[in-house]
């Protein structure tokens, strides 16, 4: 099964140190399976039609590729069938022997708004799957039918990853106010399992408020997981009103420690509103923060070279064209420098080169 598939992860997909994955690339199926690289646009699609959703459940129902009920199913608890489907959902329940088909028909049912409290245990039961994903939708449906009685508060923030408003719904019973939900959110941030951190991490970034600003800076001091620091990381950037004074102070942490790429990555993000703090760091009489700067002009050049740069930037070419003034910079360390500031140097120059 696949680990991750929905787009909000492409926040931090552009560099190799991120680490997510999308669930809907094409995938090598048996010659009988439906195409899942041609129902793509429908699967993503912000909004459908009862027609276009029943080609979604037909696909849901007539597969028996993981990928591709994987694929169908999350994206019909996003977008849900019409009531008139609840029958053949409920088919599926009683006559199909695949167990992951048997989960996401039980998790679309609950979705759709029905409280069929028989489906409490195949739900329970499917809470405790070895995959993230389909252990996240089981247990986030459970608790939509019992809030009360539901252990799964880790599992409805992990579902953020792949269903923010399923995962908000769920919250929404488990939480009576915001602030009750920032502090399940701070609790998640704890949590052994690197996925839900960075799940925690995201959600917080999106609250937009400083308290869940302040907590983002105190999971970034020791977040050791690639996945969950540049989770950490974008988040940070989402939020720089609160957030950037403290990520340029910490660019003094030692370049080989976890925590300083996660600041140096942070002040990148932010694009052009950094250049100017990452050319003053770049001057700086501290080695750390010399090599975090530079770090930060990498990422950020790698940033606005990719696909991705419209997530962090109103104007990506303005942008690099402050970036690029930092080029004459980079050039005197990489002449004039110690040797691990050359490294650092050297390859902000290179991802800048891009830009060109």
């Amino acid at each position: 099964m696949p680990k991750c598939y929905n787009k909000k992860m492409k926040k931090f997909t552009f560099l190799a140190f991120f680490l997510a994955c999308n669930i809907f690339a094409a995938v090598s199926l048996p010659a009988q399976e439906p195409d899942l690289a041609s129902y793509l646009p429908l699967l993503q699609a912000p909004s459908r039609t009862d027609a276009q959703n029943a080609r979604v459940l037909n696909l849901f129902a007539s597969s028996s590729n993981p990928e591709t009920i994987f694929a169908a199913g999350a994206s019909l608890v996003r977008i849900t069938p019409p009531p008139a489907q609840e029958g053949r959902l409920f088919n599926i329940l009683i006559k199909d022997n695949n167990v992951l088909k048997k989960t996401f028909a039980a998790v679309i049912l609950t979705a759709m708004g029905g409280m069929h409290e028989e489906l409490a245990p195949l739900l329970q039961d499917a809470a405790s799957s070895q995959d993230h994903a389909v252990r996240a939708y089981a247990a986030s449906a459970y608790t939509v039918l019992n809030p009360s009685g539901s252990p799964y508060r880790d599992e409805v923030v992990n579902l953020y990853i792949y269903d923010p408003a399923f995962a908000q719904r769920a919250m929404n019973l488990l939480a009576k106010d915001e602030k009750s939900t920032l502090k399940n959110l701070k609790e998640a941030a704890k949590s052994a399992d690197a996925q839900v951190r960075a799940a925690a991490a995201q959600w917080l970034g999106d609250l937009q408020t400083q308290d869940a600003a302040k907590q983002l800076l105190k999971m970034a001091k020791t977040e050791q997981n690639d996945q969950a620091a540049a989770a950490v990381a974008s988040a940070l950037a989402k939020n720089s009103q609160w957030t950037q004074p403290s990520v340029i102070k910490d660019l003094k942490t030692d370049y080989t420690k976890k925590p300083a790429a996660t600041y140096a990555l942070a002040l990148g993000l932010m694009a052009g509103q950094a250049v100017e703090d990452i050319r003053q760091g770049l001057g700086s009489t501290n080695l750390n923060i010399r090599i975090n700067s530079a770090r930060a002009a990498a990422y950020m050049a790698a940033l606005l070279a990719s696909a991705d740069a419209a997530l962090y930037t109103q104007d990506k070419d303005f942008d690099a064209g402050l970036l690029k003034s930092l080029i004459p910079q980079l050039n005197d360390m990489v002449k004039k420098d110690s040797a691990p500031v050359k490294v650092y140097a050297d390859g902000a120059l290179k991802q800048m080169a891009k830009l060109m």
